[in-house]
């Protein structure tokens, strides 16, 4: 019996392959990112379909989703992302 279709088997333990074709922009970033965070591009692209599925949640509920940070003279300096 194979691993992943033991009963026991969580949905998260199971493996779908995908084929992805992207731009040589976008394989840089990803191939960028990778080496950033010391990690795998397949790695990259799952988190960051995590993000995107928490960030569309979020925004479902009516939150807004961005990034910000206050600078050392108190300054609040924000970004929304759009477009989720």
């Amino acid at each position: 019996m194979a691993r992943d279709a033991s009963p026991a088997a969580s949905p998260e333990a199971a493996r779908v392959r995908l084929t992805l074709d992207i731009s040589q922009r976008l394989n840089a970033i990803v191939d960028s990112l990778a080496a950033e965070k010391d990690t795998t591009k397949a790695d990259v692209l799952r988190f960051a379909v995590e993000v995107l599925s928490a960030a569309t949640e979020a925004k479902k509920s009516g939150m807004h989703v961005g990034a910000w940070v206050e600078d050392a003279d108190g300054t609040r300096r924000e970004r929304e992302f759009i477009g989720l």
